[in-house]
């Protein structure tokens, strides 16, 4: 009598369960559907803006890019100034890209963030990796480039949201509200959430330049203590 209460107890409670995490996922689909969006958007306007610099499309392209050369250049002649460089701008470009990848895998996501991670202060404390992917002359500019695109991207984004010119693609009255004439928006939570990933993921990748410039002091110090 009792296992059978149990039983009982258990199979009312399974899809109560299932009914309390289904509202969850559903929210979940929404995120992703606002972060693939943000994401599109600053992949797009980065590869415009790329192509649109590197492109030999006339004098005024060429204007930007000789610019965008001596800014990058005056970023790489003082080493600690680089460095700087070097972390803020390839966690700005790059961070995107982890936090929305790491989070559409949910909780699996740890795995690919601590590869990032582990990646990420190899080539940091490897001098010509880093000078190769990240502090380099040809890095740095890419990065500008790409951080242009970037900030064009959150701009475009929330224009739209404003116009809401979004639509969430597991919308299921979104044929009712086109024929309305209206459009649903997705809301800009998501906006606002790949930012915060992308803050708490630059405070992480700030970590080894700091152990880096810890060391590189305290070389320095010894060296002229001599």
């Amino acid at each position: 009598m009792k296992k059978s209460i149990i039983l009982t107890s258990v199979l009312f409670s399974i899809p109560l369960v299932c009914y309390a995490f289904a509202g969850m996922f559903d929210r979940y689909l929404e995120l992703m559907d606002v972060l693939n969006a943000v994401l599109k958007t600053i992949f797009v306007t980065q590869l415009f803006v790329y192509l649109l610099i590197v492109v030999k499309w006339g004098k005024l392209s060429k204007r930007i890019r000789m610019k965008l050369l001596f800014l990058a250049k005056g970023l790489c002649k003082n080493q600690w100034i680089n460095l700087f460089a070097a972390w803020l701008l390839s966690s700005f470009v790059l961070t995107p890209y982890v936090d929305v990848f790491c989070v559409s895998l949910w909780i699996l996501g740890i795995i690919p963030l601590f590869l990032f991670g582990v990646i990420y202060w190899i080539i940091v404390f490897k001098k010509e990796q880093r000078k190769r992917w990240l502090s380099g002359l040809k890095a740095i500019y890419f990065y500008i480039i790409t951080s242009i695109g970037q900030i064009m991207g959150f701009s475009i984004y929330y224009i739209a949201y404003i116009l809401k010119w979004y639509v969430p693609s597991n919308e299921y009255c979104g044929i009712m509200w086109d024929f309305l004439g209206y459009k649903s928006y997705i809301g800009n939570e998501g906006g606002y959430i790949l930012l915060e990933g992308m803050l708490e993921l630059a405070i992480c990748m700030a970590l080894p330049y700091l152990v880096l410039v810890v060391i590189n002091a305290v070389r320095f110090i010894l060296s002229s203590a001599r």
